[in-house]
């Protein structure tokens, strides 16, 4: 697998145009350049100077584990977005007609994602808060979904009966999440779990004015392996949903 951090041009004037900035805070537009770096051989044949317009359909996106990414877009300085991919990419390809997005040259090295059982790892993680309720059969409505996502939200009850749910600034509800998810990815993590909400990822629908934005929170800590076959999995196909739009990517690094 590879592991590439992509620099982002901030600009150094906010009186200019700041083409980088504006990029970076596009998840999905970020996703769609990094996929740019996964051309077929017909791809680059056919235009080896990237002059057409990019489409998905000349390669369809296969399973993560096959030849996918997940990204990052890092909250802390300097401006970098991490991209995980079992294949090398073409870096060079992605951005020749779009070298001002970036401060310097994208670094990438190989690695081999492998774990023991017992072993400890600093962490961080993006994931989209949400649950996933099923309503049966017999409970749908016309037009309804049978199934339907909810946001997480970590409240307080209120105080007596006239007060407002109060914001939780432990993030119970969400370390929760974490824990449940953990369960089924091989880690436990410990108590220095810092939490926060990242306000940074949105997606604009075609006809809507105004963004959603995802209810995402970045977990970092410490983690403990439980089981490191089901924590390689985790690490290669990424946790939760919205992969598409920087969530998933757990990324971790021996405590020595």
């Amino acid at each position: 697998m590879f592991l590439s951090q992509i620099l982002v041009n901030p600009g150094s004037h906010p009186d200019q145009p700041r083409p980088g900035l504006d990029w970076a805070k596009q998840s999905y537009r970020v996703h769609q350049r990094i996929w740019m770096a996964f051309p077929d051989d017909h791809r680059q044949k056919e235009d080896p100077f990237f002059l057409g317009t990019w489409s998905t359909e000349a390669m369809p996106k296969p399973r993560r584990q096959d030849g996918g990414f997940l990204f990052r877009i890092e909250p802390d300085p300097p401006m970098r977005v991490l991209v995980q991919s079992s294949v090398r990419p073409n870096w060079d390809y992605a951005f020749q007609n779009a070298s001002y997005l970036l401060a310097g040259a994208p670094q990438v090295r190989e690695f081999d994602p492998s774990f023991e059982a017992g072993a400890v790892y600093r962490f961080r993680l993006v994931m989209q808060m949400v649950k996933r309720r099923t309503v049966p059969a017999t409970e749908l409505k016309d037009g309804q979904k049978p199934r339907s996502e909810h946001p997480i939200r970590c409240l307080l009850p209120p105080v007596d009966g006239t007060d407002r749910p109060r914001p939780d600034p432990e993030f119970r509800a969400w370390k929760e999440r974490l824990s449940a998810v953990a369960l089924r990815s091989g880690f436990t993590t410990g108590e220095q779990l810092r939490v926060q909400p990242v306000t940074n990822l949105s997606m604009k629908p075609e006809g809507r004015l105004i963004p959603t934005r995802f209810n995402a929170a970045m977990f970092e800590g410490v983690l403990r392996c439980a089981d490191a076959k089901l924590l390689r999995e985790a690490v290669v196909n990424g946790i939760g949903r919205g992969k598409a739009f920087g969530m998933g990517l757990l990324s971790l690094a021996v405590v020595r």
